[in-house]
């Protein structure tokens, strides 16, 4: 396990609110993730899980929330990173470029190893099935943790999309954490009614067009890597590392928050 040497500052905008956010992420001798926001601590945990649309994860401690911290959360969970206290003066984790390189980036140089210390595992033991609101999850006992994710669209040339990932550093740094989140055109002015993705752009999302993609995806497959990210970030809430076999259809933060519950 890891935690950091220095305080590491993020500035961006928050992808839903568009709002400009301040982010400090600092070393602690206290276990676990924290966020600290307008004089409030949101410990990171199955029990700070919040209302979450499809659009996004939630972490409240009945008072306050946080949004959108699965990215974050995905790359701590890759770095091993923990013992760490997240300020925000904005309840939304700032998006950077939609995708958890520019997190892996900063974090990484500036973590150090703390001594005799391991994380404890949530270990699949039994296979298991569970579906919400469209999203299956499939899980069956391994000793590594392997995602295969599945997206279908079949109304739109996207069609589907499949992808699967065998969790270590390097390969969470190459193949999954450049991907980024993505939203089709077509539900931008909805979105906008919602309260939704006022923050998006071409330089923080993948946006998916009629006949193509309006900005150059990382890969051909981008959207399905991004649900693995997504999962990963989600299931990192649990602070446990994940041993098992897990494939997820069609997934959502809401539908990854409640498989987690059940874990």
């Amino acid at each position: 396990m890891n935690t950091l040497s220095k305080t590491v500052a993020f500035k961006g905008v928050g992808l839903h609110s568009g709002r400009e956010v301040h982010m400090t992420v600092n070393p602690t001798n206290d276990s676990g993730i924290t966020f600290h926001l307008n004089g409030e601590d949101i410990i990171v945990s199955k029990n700070a899980i919040g209302l979450n649309h499809m659009r996004a994860t939630s972490l409240t401690n009945g008072s306050i929330q946080v949004q959108t911290p699965e990215h974050f959360l995905a790359a701590c969970y890759a770095l091993s990173l923990t013992n760490i206290h997240v300020t925000l003066d904005h309840p939304e984790v700032p998006i950077l470029d939609g995708s958890a390189i520019e997190f892996i980036h900063q974090l990484k140089p500036n973590m150090v190893a703390i001594e005799s210390t391991s994380q404890s595992a949530m270990e699949i033991k039994d296979d298991a099935y569970f579906t919400c609101n469209g999203s299956h999850y499939y899980a069956c006992p391994s000793d590594q943790l392997k995602i295969t994710a599945v997206i279908s669209y079949p109304n739109h040339w996207v069609k589907s999309m499949s992808y699967t990932y065998i969790h270590s550093l390097d390969q969470f740094i190459m193949d999954i954490a450049p991907a980024r989140t993505y939203g089709f055109s077509h539900e931008l002015d909805e979105l906008n009614e919602k309260g939704l993705a006022k923050g998006g752009s071409l330089d923080n999302v993948l946006v998916v067009g009629g006949d193509g993609y309006l900005n150059p995806p990382r890969f051909s497959d981008e959207l399905v890597r991004h649900k693995i990210l997504d999962f990963i970030g989600d299931m990192a809430i649990g602070g446990k590392k994940l041993r098992g076999q897990f494939v997820i259809i069609r997934p959502s933060h809401q539908g990854n928050c409640e498989f987690l519950k059940q874990l």
